[in-house]
């Protein structure tokens, strides 16, 4: 071999070339890292270029100058890039086995958690969970308790200010009843505070047997406003010295000796001192009152209502009508089919006018009976 003036090159001599090589001289240069020698195979005319470009390049990796150049046969050269290419193979072999054994820890582990919400979250997250309940429940309990002052305040100002004392007391739909009475039922003054009285005074007003319903609304700061419904005098019943009005669903409502022109009606079961003393017929009696109603709705129909001075209701399959204008007692019979027998009933007192005698329409028209008229 014969080495330079610099003392870095080496060259084979002509003995040492390989037959392979037909005679060009071929330079192997090596380098030492970390205790292990690496080798490149160079060609003369590559060596003087090599050794230019080491001057230009102090900061690469590889500096020519500074190593040491032996002798390599071409199967050394194959081995060692076999080496570092397998190094490299192995590495990424290893990172991507490390990649997949990480891949399948975080898979159990993400199996093996709970599927939770609460386990999830991190505990600052809880704690900053319960701290904004704590906030929230706190906000919501100062919010309820300053209502509740605000009620308190406005209740106490509304029950002792002057501005909502009664200044006015209006009563409407009444007719029978004087306003006057309906306010001392009421028990309302002028004066006293619009929000202290309660549902005690409508039952108060109602104690009146011609009241039927109240209503009673404030009109601010001080008008009170009574509105009334009354019932109204449908029946009349006679007693030995005086006459008991009564309504529609049998409620009675006064006894006095002044005889209305309403209907009388006989034969209830109602005594005399219940009529007196109680506010409303017996059960019994209610029912028969409900086929009265209905008998009379009928009369309606053919206008002669007005002209009925009592009905006889000692027997449910036949009530008896008396009209004492027209001296006549019409045999109604039960409250079945009764349109039909208020038009043969019209019919017979129009064709026997200025008679007195007896109408029967009692008996069962689609069955084929034909009312009539008998003269007494």
């Amino acid at each position: 071999m014969n080495i330079s003036k610099d003392g870095k090159v080496l060259y084979f001599s002509d003995e040492e070339i390989d037959n392979e090589t037909n005679g060009e001289k071929k330079v192997f240069v090596t380098k030492r890292i970390n205790g292990k020698e690496s080798h490149v195979k160079v060609r003369e005319s590559d060596s003087k270029k090599t050794a230019k470009q080491n001057k230009t390049s102090a900061n690469d990796d590889f500096f020519f100058n500074n190593e040491i150049i032996i002798g390599l046969n071409k199967e050394d050269e194959i081995n060692t890039n076999l080496k570092e290419e397998s190094k490299k193979t192995n590495k990424k072999q290893s990172k991507k086995e490390k990649i997949k054994e990480s891949k399948k820890e975080k898979r159990k582990h993400s199996k093996s958690k709970p599927k939770h919400y609460d386990y999830e979250e991190p505990q600052n997250r809880k704690l900053n969970k319960q701290k904004h309940k704590k906030k929230k429940s706190k906000k919501l309990i100062v919010t309820i308790f300053s209502i509740i002052i605000l009620i308190a305040v406005i209740t106490i100002f509304s029950l002792t200010a002057p501005i909502f004392n009664i200044t006015e007391i209006q009563v409407e739909g009444n007719e029978k009843i004087p306003t006057s009475t309906i306010i001392s039922l009421s028990g309302l003054k002028k004066g006293e505070n619009i929000f202290k009285f309660n549902n005690s005074i409508i039952g108060n007003i109602k104690e009146n047997n011609y009241i039927e319903s109240v209503k009673i609304s404030r009109k601010l700061p001080g008008t009170i406003k009574i509105t009334v419904q009354e019932r109204e005098v449908k029946y009349q019943i006679n007693l030995i010295n005086s006459y008991t009005y009564i309504d529609k669903n049998g409620y009675i409502l006064e006894n006095s000796t002044e005889k209305k022109s309403v209907p009388v009606i006989s034969g209830l079961n109602t005594e005399e001192t219940d009529l007196l003393n109680e506010k409303r017929l017996k059960v019994e009696d209610l029912e028969i009152l409900n086929d009265i109603y209905k008998i009379t709705e009928a009369t309606n129909t053919i206008q002669i209502t007005e002209i009925i001075t009592e009905i006889e209701a000692k027997n449910k399959e036949n009530y008896i009508l008396y009209i004492e204008s027209k001296n006549k007692k019409v045999y109604i019979g039960d409250t079945t089919n009764l349109t039909n027998k208020m038009l043969y009933l019209k019919k017979i007192l129009e064709n026997e006018e200025g008679k007195s005698g007896i109408i029967f329409i009692n008996g069962d028209i689609n069955s084929g009976f034909k009312p009539y008229f008998r003269e007494e």
